[in-house]
Order: structure tokens, then C-alpha cells, then sequence
């Protein structure tokens, strides 16, 4: 078996959704049962490469839903300080938009994570998590993949 055929693909937000310029979009992640995540936000290609994608990109936990707790390393802005952890890169191409990637190590993590992103510019954002090692190989009809095709 193909070891990524045992990861949960959860869309978080529809990478169609326009977000305000100034606005932020969430998604929640229930995380019981895996043991690493790889988050992806990827944004459209409205910037300029001489501008941040994202004002802020966060990620944060809770034992609810909820997730108010935030993961300082995973914590993005334009500077970084005690409550920042990284500095939220210019994008990368105007052409195909451009991706910010968190790989989590969920061992020692609360149960929920939540992905906040506010975009520098009105723009198309999506969030997707992959979810991997997980301790149940997922059923077919976990997640938001509609087939899941292998070769």
C-alpha cells in the first residue's frame, strides 16, 4: 500500500472563496487520531510579486473547537516578535498564486487546530489540511476527497 493512501484530506475553506481585504477567513481541523498535519493556504494570483500575500497567517489550538490558543512558530506577519514567529513572505508568482505550508507535528498538540489567514489584498483563498499517520486508516467517505484514485 502507498503510505499517502493512509492521510485524510479535509477542505477547510474553497480555494473559490474571495476574501476581503482585511478580513480573515478560518477553518477548523479536528486532529484526534493523526500524528502530523501539513496545512496548505494557497492565494490567487492578485499580487504583485513586491507584496505580502497574507497580513497575518496563524495557526492555533484548543481542546474545543474553538482553538484559541496561539502556536507562536506558526504564527505569521510582518515582523517578527514574541508573538510572531515567522514573517509572511512576498508572493512568490502572479501568474498561479502562492502557497504558505505549515507541517505540524500534532503529538504533543491540543485536539483542534484553527487556520486563520487575513489577506494583504481582496483575493481568492484556500485552506486545505492533510492529515497523515494516522492511528485508523481512514474510511472511504472521511474527508473531502470525492475519489480517490491510486496507480
Amino acid at each position: 500500500m502507498l503510505s499517502l493512501q493512509s492521510c485524510k484530506v479535509e477542505s477547510l475553506l474553497d480555494p473559490g472563496a474571495t476574501i476581503a481585504t482585511s478580513a480573515t477567513a478560518v477553518g477548523y481541523i479536528d486532529t484526534l487520531g493523526w500524528d502530523e498535519a501539513k496545512i496548505l493556504v494557497q492565494f490567487g494570483a492578485t499580487h504583485a510579486t513586491t507584496t505580502v500575500t497574507a497580513t497575518a497567517c496563524a495557526l492555533s489550538e484548543g481542546t474545543i473547537s474553538a482553538a484559541t490558543t496561539a502556536i507562536v512558530a506558526f504564527t505569521g506577519g510582518t515582523v517578527t516578535s514574541a508573538s510572531v514567529g515567522y514573517v509572511i513572505a512576498k508572493a512568490e508568482n502572479t501568474v498561479n498564486g502562492s502557497v504558505i505550508a505549515f507541517n505540524v507535528n500534532l503529538i504533543d498538540r491540543e485536539r483542534y487546530l484553527k487556520v486563520s489567514v487575513t489577506p494583504a489584498v481582496a483575493d481568492y483563498v484556500g485552506i486545505l489540511a492533510i492529515l497523515a499517520r494516522g492511528h485508523v486508516m481512514p474510511g472511504s467517505d472521511d474527508g473531502s476527497v470525492a475519489n480517490n484514485v491510486t496507480g
